[in-house]
């Protein structure tokens, strides 16, 4: 899909990577609604002040563990700017260190916010896009901890593992007339506000293995949107490597939803 002239939801987009995809966004002709927890008016604020086509951008305050609050993004797309093309669920948050002395409350905060929060923006895009029989764009955010498990954060990894499958299993909606395309972006550790309050200067054996850049994640997230060839993808990012696509096995079409009874 061409971003230009389309208009993109992107939860998390206060800054690290929902910051820079919206900045990409716009660059190329696109325009956004941003969501976060943390106040976001001053990014929309700037790319306005940037436009030389007028209003591009707006924030609203939302908690991605509410529904309501990721349907009220696709809402303000509608009024605002009259459409919804590509839904970013970006927002997510660290596993908690050590997990096993964690709560309840906080263990179910990371799969509320990393796992049910990207599956409910994937539910209401892919709905609002059958329902007005447009094509659409999904970007969903997994890690390579969804590939290698890691023994101080396995919460967290199993979040982002569940994202790559649960993307995977939306690959055959790009076989609909008009197709919608979900696509996801594993990246390792990158170089956000989030990782550096993580992971202390000390830890130097994450350190002086490499970080990823902001833009190297945010260029493959443009990827997902870009390239029609991906469908139920999830693009791997290590530092220094080329991206990689997975590999692994996507649903085929196997006739139950056709039967189903919705």
């Amino acid at each position: 899909m061409q971003i230009k002239d389309k208009v993109a939801v992107i939860t998390g987009g206060a800054r690290g990577f929902g910051k820079r995809m919206a900045e990409m966004v716009v660059e190329r002709g696109g325009k956004v609604v941003l969501g976060d927890i943390l106040e976001g008016t001053a990014v929309a604020d700037e790319l306005n002040r940037k436009s030389k086509t007028g209003k591009v951008a707006v924030f609203q305050l939302c908690d991605v563990t509410k529904s309501a609050d990721i349907q009220a993004l696709v809402s303000r797309a509608i009024s605002e700017f009259g459409r919804l093309d590509i839904m970013v669920n970006n927002a997510g948050i660290g596993g908690t260190l050590p997990w096993s002395e964690s709560d309840d409350v906080n263990l179910s905060r990371t799969i509320d916010i990393n796992l049910k929060a990207p599956i409910e923006g994937t539910r209401l895009a892919v709905r609002h896009f059958i329902e007005n029989k447009r094509p659409g764009c999904v970007v969903n955010v997994s890690s390579m901890m969804a590939f290698f498990p890691a023994e101080f954060s396995p919460v967290y990894g199993a979040t982002k593992s569940g994202i790559a499958n649960f993307t995977a299993c939306c690959a055959t909606l790009a076989q609909m007339n008009p197709p919608i395309h979900v696509n996801a972006v594993a990246p390792n550790f990158a170089n956000t506000v989030m990782v550096r309050d993580l992971i202390p200067k000390s830890n130097n054996v994450f350190h002086k293995s490499g970080m990823l850049t902001v833009d190297e994640v945010v260029v493959q997230m443009i990827r997902c949107i870009e390239d029609e060839s991906l469908a139920g993808d999830t693009i791997k990012l290590l530092p220094g490597k080329s991206p990689l696509v997975h590999k692994g096995r996507k649903a085929v079409v196997s006739g139950m939803l056709a039967g189903a009874k919705l």
